[in-house]
């Protein structure tokens, strides 16, 4: 159980969900900026396209710079910033679905699943509840089942 512990103080719990969510979120944001900034830079290069006169090329051109400056560096920073959101939040998501499965593994695995403990920020705290309550119950009816007459097991304990 000691690579369960180890792994709560990582960001990147399950990499594939993590970084798979953080992905397609950032695809779907540069989609939702791209049409933005299309849209921002549309009247400028409209002018910019059908405007054969030099007084008003000049102020569509000085706009569609000043655009072009101050909107990429901030759209690639909102987008570093967007990811590496996603990737701490998906954290208190991932983490307890990380440790469900290693209670879910020991359970099938035939062994006393371990403590669950879920930090406070983290989601499914009612499910931690929950698998505490049959975590406890089945260490307990394990400790009352004692050893039949014969040495044979319980039926459904049978390996």
């Amino acid at each position: 159980m000691g690579a369960v512990e180890d792994r709560r103080r990582t960001r990147i719990v399950d990499r594939k969900f993590q970084l798979g969510i953080a992905v397609r979120l950032l695809l779907v944001i540069t989609s939702l900026f791209a049409a933005g900034i299309a849209l921002a830079f549309l009247p400028s290069l409209y002018v910019l396209a059908t405007t054969n006169d030099l007084k008003s090329l000049e102020p569509a051109a000085a706009e569609f710079l000043v655009l072009h400056t101050r909107l990429w560096p901030s759209a690639l920073l909102s987008l570093a910033g967007i990811f590496l959101y996603v990737v701490i939040f998906s954290h208190r998501v991932a983490g307890p679905i990380y440790r469900m499965n290693a209670i879910l593994r020991a359970l099938i695995d035939d062994r006393d699943p371990p403590v669950v403990k879920f930090r406070d920020g983290d989601y499914f705290q009612s499910t931690a509840a929950l698998l505490k309550e049959l975590s406890e119950k089945m260490r307990a009816s394990r400790k009352n089942t004692s050893p039949r007459p014969g040495g044979h097991p319980p039926p459904g304990e049978a390996t």
